[in-house]
């Protein structure tokens, strides 16, 4: 008999795993007997960190890795609850939702907790499952489910700000006013939405972390030191070039699919231009609030690409020194880059009257890609 209980308890992790939920096994003793990886991570845990597995439900609440998840009432009532559960028997309700409130990130979030008891085919109970699930209406999780899961995933591995070496990128419309004035202002939007969309795609597929939008004004973050992605310096500041190079086209792209609907718009109405420069100690973590997820990066060298890119004119591609010199030979030859034929120029020489540019950057060395390459 023990073996068959054992065995549903099997197929029901291995269905929550496949799930990738945050979510507990107990066995019908009440004792832990397995925690979701989604659920450790979640909680924060290590290799060394004391789990409790085999440990009954008022002793396993205890331990600091849950104890620091959960209030002291929040405990007690859940100790409270499953414990009546396993004594009750066929009297309780096989399935049951309870709110939860969990600490993370150092903030209190509410929680639905689903409850399942597993049923051997006499009635005996195998144990029992908790599923820890967002109380959001379903067509909230719907539109967040529309983002890009490894995008939200290197998000939320900023839990903790922290000094961080990465690659940063900004973009925007040249002569955006005047286009805003001239489209109808839903074509105008239009041509927004894709341009916005287009710029995360990219930065999707090349591991960058996008950040803030503000109009027709997007960036974007390619951190170094990333095991997934960029575990160099070199592949941080690669992935940045090779958006910064594949925007524009992208943009080119969009302006034409826009002119072929009937909206009038050209080519020469909207070109983008683009600043690309190195971060090598940006404090960079989320910011979090009861309207917006973003990751945000601070430090001299932001405000100095967001310098170099508002200097960038006519659907110039900008690009500091210190970037480029990230890269190794391999990445420079496969971005199509000889970095020992550029010549490059003051930031302050390409413009006299920006003096916030002047100002924050206008002793940075930058070269425009745009007029070296045919993209």
């Amino acid at each position: 008999m023990e073996d068959q209980l054992s065995d549903l308890r099997l197929a029901v992790t291995e269905a929550l795993e496949a799930s990738r939920t945050a979510s507990q096994v107990y066995d019908g003793e009440g004792r832990l007997c397995w925690v979701s990886e989604q659920m450790l991570q979640l909680a924060g845990a290590d290799p060394s960190t004391e789990i409790g597995y085999g440990s009954r439900i008022a002793e396993g609440l205890e331990l600091p890795l849950w104890a620091s998840m959960l209030s002291p009432e929040a405990r007690r009532e859940l100790r409270e609850d499953l414990e009546k559960r396993f004594t009750d028997g066929p009297d309780m309700a096989p399935i049951w939702v309870s709110p939860v409130e969990l600490n993370l990130a150092k903030r209190r979030r509410p929680v639905g907790m689903l409850g399942v008891t597993v049923r051997a085919s006499d009635g005996t109970v195998a144990g029992t499952a908790l599923v820890f699930a967002p109380l959001l209406p379903a067509r909230v999780l719907a539109l967040v489910s529309e983002g890009d899961e490894a995008m939200f995933t290197r998000m939320a591995d900023l839990t903790e700000p922290r000094r961080r070496p990465a690659a940063v990128v900004f973009a925007d419309i040249d002569s955006s006013g005047p286009l805003s004035r001239l489209l109808p202002t839903p074509a105008y939007f239009e041509l927004i939405r894709r341009f916005t969309t287009a710029f995360d795609d990219l930065v999707a597929c090349h591991g960058g972390i996008v950040g803030k939008h503000a109009g027709d004004g997007a960036s974007a973050f390619f951190l170094a030191a990333d095991a997934d992605h960029h575990p160099a310096e070199s592949d941080a500041a690669s992935a940045a070039l090779a958006v910064a190079l594949a925007f524009p086209p992208a943009v080119r792209g969009i302006v034409a699919d826009l002119a072929e609907d009937g909206i009038g718009i050209a080519e020469a109405d909207c070109r983008v231009n683009l600043g690309v420069h190195w971060g090598a100690n940006l404090y960079i973590g989320q910011i979090v609030t009861g309207g917006r997820l973003e990751v945000t990066a601070l430090g001299d060298e932001v405000n100095e690409c967001a310098r170099i890119e508002q200097v960038a004119t006519g659907g110039q591609t900008l690009v500091s020194k210190t970037a480029l010199e990230r890269l190794e030979a391999g990445a420079a030859d496969r971005l199509g880059i000889d970095p020992m034929t550029l010549t490059y120029r003051m930031l302050a020489d390409l413009t006299e009257i920006d003096r916030k540019a002047l100002r924050d950057a206008g002793s940075l060395a930058v070269v425009d890609l745009a007029a070296l390459t045919d993209r």
